[in-house]
């Protein structure tokens, strides 16, 4: 297992790829280098740190990622990758870990395609879409204390399955902080604060859980569960719900007209606009559970204990 240094032993990152094998680590030094695509397996890249190792300049060869994560067992850490046309950060492998990055000025921040992935402490920023995005292929992956932040669609933005979202803070972003629009995703005590929606489930979600979290401050409903076809079976449980809204069209749990079979209970949901949780109609019980719920309002009356 060797350890290569750029630029002391090779001047770019690409270069120090290519020269190694499973188990090997490469040190980045302070600097501004070039992007580039892991494509062995196995390997350990870090940095000195966000703000002092930079990946800016050209993208990964063939793409306009900053960085292309192609190999399995990857493990990166303690850098910044800024100011690409697609992705700063696209995981296209398996079992991989990411921690310490961040991800700013770029399309998406970062990009998630492949299965158990890890990660962690990472910062996404001011990127032109999403922060950080799970794509259909997006699986079984965890999300512990990231932020996502003043990016110009969504913080997280989530089409996979099975994926976990824990103590990640989502704010200022222009659309929702944690957009859910695939199925059986655990969304836990997170904070989504200031952005345009809190947590939004979309028309083909269910199963998905979003549970212990603190949604405040948000222009539109605090969350709002979208699913149309079907029950939805999500849960929405135990979350603090406050000073979410701007019109009579948002409240602070919003179950639109004709969406069926979810559960809203044990929520501490006050000053939220127009209603504290809301029920269209045909969503009202007993087409969805609400139970234990502590609010100031609801429409209809009594969703509230």
């Amino acid at each position: 297992m060797a350890l290569r240094i750029v630029p002391t032993d090779f001047l770019t990152v690409q270069d120090a790829i290519v020269a190694s094998s499973p188990g090997d680590s490469i040190k980045i030094l302070a600097g501004t280098f070039d992007g580039f695509e892991v494509d062995v397996e196995n390997l350990k890249i870090f940095g000195c740190g966000i703000g002092r190792t930079i990946i800016a300049g050209a993208p990964a060869q063939g793409t306009s990622d900053g960085v292309v994560v192609s190999a399995d067992r990857t493990i990166l850490q303690g850098f910044t990758v800024q100011g690409f046309q697609a992705s700063g950060v696209e995981v296209n492998s398996n079992n991989n870990i990411l921690k310490s990055i961040e991800s700013t000025a770029s399309n998406n921040g970062f990009t998630n395609n492949g299965e158990n992935n890890l990660i962690i402490k990472c910062v996404a920023s001011i990127n032109g879409g999403h922060g950080f995005e799970f794509l259909d292929s997006g699986r079984m992956s965890c999300l512990i204390r990231n932020e996502s932040s003043q990016n110009f669609l969504r913080g997280f933005s989530v089409n996979g399955r099975i994926n976990f979202f824990i103590h990640n803070i989502a704010k200022d972003n222009v659309n929702a902080g944690f957009f859910l629009f695939g199925t059986l995703n655990s969304v836990w005590s997170n904070t989504s604060i200031r952005n345009q929606f809190g947590v939004q489930i979309e028309f083909n979600s269910t199963s998905n859980q979003v549970i212990k979290n603190n949604v405040c401050n948000n222009v539109n409903s605090g969350i709002i569960v979208q699913t149309f076809v079907g029950p939805g079976l999500n849960v929405i449980d135990s979350n603090i719900v406050r000073n979410n809204g701007t019109d009579d069209t948002d409240a602070g749990i919003l179950i639109p007209t004709g969406r069926t079979g979810n559960t809203i209970r044990f929520n501490k949901a006050r000053n939220n606009f127009e209603f504290d949780i809301e029920a269209g109609p045909g969503a009202e019980p007993p087409n969805n559970t609400f139970d234990g719920n502590k609010c100031g309002n609801s429409d209809p009356p009594g969703l509230c204990t």
